[in-house]
């Protein structure tokens, strides 16, 4: 009876360490961390705790036998307990499944999101969604990394008047460590007559410093972009970084906007976007055990989300390149590039080495990733992904702007996920469970780049030809100085999420 009794009350302890996120890159550490059991706020400060069990007892001191009275009422309170456990399970899956848009909803939001594009795109023929993302994750990073020093000053053209002196009351503290998980549209206005809005939701992580104690927090922000009407976008040279407007020379300005290099005046929004408006959503402080909590995958069996005219955006795709077929083109496709960054990159992932799938990403996927690395170094884990299988590789949008081509594909893989400690001690996921799971991969390339007559493969930079060991941080290649993550001479991989959250 004892020891029945016991059982119970192990399984309810076990049910308190359900955990909700993936450990993969494609999943738990490029997710904005609101999803775990980390306390929410918005003001409050502490440092990343690690957790620790004691027991404290004499055996000196003898317990007497349970009677029956005391054993059936223990066996009632367990039992209520295990019920109320599951309640609360069920709603919480519940309210999770409630929570996640529906397909039709997606869909909604995918066809609102391109009509506005549309709108904004006849205006602004060279206006390119990929180069606009680099310019807010660039404006972002500075924002909250200049917050406390001098440099916050070289902001003040892509800044609105209140955000310019947001930081004039900064305390003890900086912020390190940022990283941007995800960016979604939200909405895009060109009907203003007083100027072009785009508003976007950007889920983002940093670490603030307080005197000596640092804290990893999760923040979902709305950030709103203003311009002039009738403007066309900088080319890629000035919209891949914060650079004067006018001279295109690194952003050197006065408080009063004034370019340091070519002495001009640069008022907000009379040749770039700025930051109007900005809210913050949501705000959660993190743990470092977050970055290996475990869950079900949620959107596998969703249905697919495709481009709403997409067999026409593969026929213009293969007029543009000349294809007789669109089989011509994704059958070497899936295979040299698919597949083999998948393979390449979860990889590099599993063993810890993140910098060997660099010339593969974007900036600011690598980025993204790079600090979750560098957390597991410093706990010596290692997220294992073995016998990495790819199933089907389905494409479900082409885009096309004036500078860039993108395709996003949505890939079906399997395998066993988890994390173990440099001496092979388990710490999260499983090693006899196979995890089968759904991610929308995002592949950019330049216009013009599949003309290089470079030699290229995975292994190789695709400028010159020579091998991929000696790429920077940066993504300049060693051998000819050359950068090559921004898509310039291959595809890179520009994004990369998770199925329940992407939209379209």
């Amino acid at each position: 009876m004892r020891a029945f009794i016991l059982l119970l009350a192990l399984s309810i302890v076990s049910l308190s360490w359900l955990n909700s996120a993936e450990a993969r890159p494609g999943g738990g550490h490029s997710s904005s961390g609101h999803h775990s059991s980390s306390s929410h706020s918005s003001s409050s400060h502490g440092s990343f705790s690690h957790g620790s069990y004691s027991s404290h007892g004499s055996s000196s001191h003898s317990s007497r036998p349970m009677s029956n009275e005391e054993l059936v009422i223990f066996l009632i309170i367990v039992i209520v307990f295990i019920l109320i456990k599951m309640m609360e399970k069920r709603r919480n899956a519940d309210s999770s499944l409630a929570s996640m848009p529906t397909p039709v909803i997606r869909a909604r939001r995918q066809d609102q999101v391109k009509q506005q594009l549309a709108l904004l795109k006849q205006s602004d023929p060279n206006f390119s969604g990929i180069l606009f993302l680099d310019f807010v994750h660039s404006l972002y990073s500075k924002f909250y990394s200049y917050s406390t020093h001098p440099e916050f000053r070289y902001l003040s053209p892509f800044l609105g008047a209140d955000l310019q002196r947001h930081f004039d009351r900064a305390g003890p503290w900086t912020i390190t460590e940022v990283v941007i998980n995800g960016i979604k549209w939200q909405e895009i206005n060109t009907e203003d007559p007083n100027g072009e809005t785009i508003c976007l939701v950007i889920d983002a992580n940093y670490t603030l410093d307080l005197r000596g104690k640092r804290t990893r927090y999760a923040v979902t922000e709305r950030w709103q972009f203003k311009r002039k009407k009738g403007l066309r976008s900088p080319e890629p040279e000035k919209m891949q970084s914060l650079c004067c407007p006018h001279c295109g020379a690194p952003a050197q300005f006065t408080d009063a906007g004034l370019c340091e290099y070519c002495a001009r005046v640069i008022h907000q929004g009379d040749r770039q976007w700025y930051l109007a408006r900005r809210a913050v959503l949501e705000t959660t402080a993190l743990a470092a055990a977050d970055a290996v909590s475990y869950a079900e995958e949620q959107g596998t069996h969703l249905e697919t989300i495709k481009q709403a005219d997409l067999p026409e955006q593969m026929l213009r795709f293969q007029q543009q390149h000349g294809l007789s077929d669109w089989e011509d083109f994704w059958r070497p496709f899936v295979d040299d590039v698919v597949r083999a960054y998948f393979i390449s990159i979860y990889s590099a992932w599993s063993h810890r080495d993140w910098q060997g799938a660099r010339h593969l990403l974007s900036d600011r996927l690598f980025e993204a990733n790079l600090f979750w690395q560098q957390l597991y170094a410093e706990q010596n884990w290692f997220n294992r992904l073995d016998d990495l299988n790819i199933g089907l590789a389905e494409v479900v949008k082409i885009e096309l702007d004036p500078f860039y081509e993108a395709i996003t594909v949505r890939i079906f893989a399997s395998c066993y996920d988890y994390t173990e400690d440099a001496g092979g001690k388990l710490i999260g996921g499983s090693k006899r469970s196979l995890r089968r799971y759904s991610e929308y991969w995002t592949f950019v390339r330049r216009i013009g780049a599949e003309k290089s007559s470079a030699p290229y493969s995975i292994n190789q930079c695709p400028q010159c030809g020579a091998p991929a060991d000696n790429i920077g941080q940066t993504a300049v290649c060693g051998y000819c100085g050359a950068k090559i993550s921004t898509g310039e001479f291959s595809w890179v991989l520009f994004l990369m999420m998770q199925d329940e959250a992407y939209e379209g």
